[in-house]
């Protein structure tokens, strides 16, 4: 039997399959007899699970490092949040006389409810944690023991619905071998800790919960994600000759965490990390990054019932910078709107937002947001390479705007005696109107980075979130590789950086082709870096530029 999902974190594993499927009693309905009493209930359940997860963010620092058990410290901040947690249940308790249990319920459910609308992958996943914590404080309320991963009968790999961030903390990783889920995807927790720990991991695996597959030998593929249950002699064969190659695959690659970045003939690039969080610069470093392409700073204003302050997005960009240790960090300036709503700004419905009110657009017009967030980055650039770049720019106009307010906020933090660092100023190549205009463009800023997730969107009018098209989603469409081409020949001409930070610059079969074209940055996933170093210090640039000319002109 095999089911076929997708891969979220590379590698194979053989092993006996593990079903874990915890459930809770059912969830009474019954009034309140004495809504105080259910209060006083909530108040230690509350104070239950706050010690539980300080417990749980010691466990997960000691086991996999810091920045894996930021995930509970977040939730420790959910559950101390007065008007989204505490506030809301005793309402419900008080008011529409709900007992403890199914107040809990509603109320983190609305929560969950909240991240999926924001119509953003990520967003969507951190509905899980609002899960992990609903399911957290339901069994400490009902007294119910707990179904975890700590003991397990031997290697495993492991098939659930989902695995929420107090499974995968207490799970036995010496015995976990592989991770499959009906849920979840690659910025799911559960993705993350598998990627941290090299575990191959897989999620949309369904169809499985009719089969009674407990300790049936399987193999995964993190890379496709496929599961193979039952696996014949020529499968399993197979699977022993990839693995023992994968093995030495990963062995070579460890000299590419630190050697320099450039082709055979030696020509200098930079191979730079995405990240979304200041603790994520870790991971950057960790596989030796050149620097930080892309810093997504949405995630700063996420999961949260008011705006980020000035010093708070500065205590963020100052870590990063610290971390990246003199290398360079590239904060792209607020990026939602449209599909990506803020809980805490009030922004239009639309019909269409990936063409809509988002990313420059929403913050030029609300000065009040983005005045704080380019004074923060100012301030951080006194402690690193700080660098910054708007997203979605598709005029002159806006990009204009934009660095009038940057160097008026400059201007101002100088007079206020605060210190500031230089920064560099770019844009996110993401509008097909922006290629095409990149000669005019390259005039008026320090680099470009390009954004292939949306270029690819935007010129083969395909939404990249939507199944019933996916097929044609295509970076490699040699229209959006022409656009490409002319924004790199565009920064070449004006002797500026060109950077690519979509997820197709981390893509074996594109990044020397990218190269080829005169992208000399190319920006990915922390963990893609050493591999594609690898990739193209094997390579001569002619080769790369060969590699360009057959997809462009196939």
């Amino acid at each position: 039997m095999k089911w076929q999902g997708k891969g979220v974190s590379e590698g194979l594993a053989m092993a006996q399959i593990h079903l874990f499927t915890p459930k809770l009693p059912e969830i009474s309905r019954q009034p309140a007899a004495d809504a105080e009493a259910e209060v006083a209930k909530l108040e230690a359940t509350l104070a239950a699970a706050e010690e539980e997860l300080r417990g749980l963010y010691e466990t997960a620092k000691e086991k996999m490092g810091e920045q894996e058990a930021e995930i509970f410290d977040a939730h420790l901040t959910i559950l101390g949040d007065e008007y989204s947690v505490r506030e809301p249940i005793i309402q419900r308790i008080r008011e529409q006389k709900q007992n403890a249990a199914a107040a809990i319920t509603d109320q983190f459910d609305e929560l969950a409810q909240m991240f999926r609308s924001l119509g953003d992958e990520l967003m969507a996943e951190r509905a899980a944690d609002a899960e992990d914590l609903k399911q957290q404080l339901l069994r400490i309320c009902l007294g119910c023991g707990r179904q975890d991963l700590s003991v397990l009968p031997g290697d495993v790999i492991v098939l659930a619905e989902e695995l929420t961030p107090s499974d995968t903390v207490r799970m036995d990783t010496a015995h976990v071998k592989g991770i499959a889920t009906r849920l979840g995807g690659a910025t799911a927790h559960s993705a993350i800790i598998a990627r941290t720990l090299g575990i191959p991991a897989a999620a949309g695996i369904d169809g499985w919960q009719t089969e009674a597959l407990n300790g049936h030998m399987a193999i995964l593929d993190g890379a496709d994600g496929t599961l193979t249950v039952d696996p014949t002699d020529d499968e399993t064969a197979c699977y022993q000759s990839r693995k023992a190659q994968a093995d030495c695959e990963a062995q070579a690659l460890e000299a590419f965490r630190t050697c320099p970045s450039q082709t055979k003939d030696g020509i200098s690039l930079e191979i730079c990390a995405n990240i979304g969080t200041p603790q994520e610069a870790q991971q950057a470093m960790k596989y030796g990054a050149d620097g930080v392409g892309l810093f997504r700073s949405e995630f700063l204003f996420m999961d949260r019932d008011a705006l980020p302050t000035e010093d708070e997005q500065f205590e963020a960009y100052r870590t990063a910078a610290q971390t990246m240790a003199g290398k360079p960090l590239i904060i792209r300036t607020l990026d939602v709107g449209g599909d990506k709503k803020l809980p805490t700004l009030e922004l239009p419905h639309e019909d269409n937002p990936f063409l809509g009110f988002r990313a420059i657009r929403m913050t030029l017009s609300h000065p009040e947001i983005f005045r704080p967030q380019l004074r923060a980055i100012l301030r951080a650039a006194a402690y690193g390479d700080v660098r910054v770049m708007f997203p979605m720019i598709g005029s002159m106009d806006q990009l204009r705007e934009a660095k009038a307010l940057l160097r008026e906020q400059e201007q101002t933090l100088q007079a206020e005696g605060v210190p500031t660092g230089p920064v560099k100023v770019g844009m996110m190549v993401e509008i097909p109107a922006a290629a095409v205009l990149a000669e005019e463009f390259a005039k008026e800023v320090d680099f470009f980075s390009i954004g292939t997730n949306d270029l690819t969107q935007y010129t083969l009018a395909v939404e990249r979130g939507n199944a019933a098209v996916a097929h044609l989603y295509a970076p490699e469409h040699p229209a959006v590789l022409r656009l490409i081409a002319m924004t790199a020949q565009a920064a070449a001409e004006r002797h500026i950086p060109c950077g690519m930070c979509g997820e197709a610059a981390g893509d074996p079969k594109l990044a020397p082709a990218f190269v080829g074209m005169g992208v000399n940055e190319l920006s990915m996933s922390p963990r893609r870096v050493p591999a594609v170093r690898k990739l193209l210090s094997g390579l001569t640039m002619d080769e790369c530029r060969q590699a360009a000319e057959k997809l462009l002109h196939p």
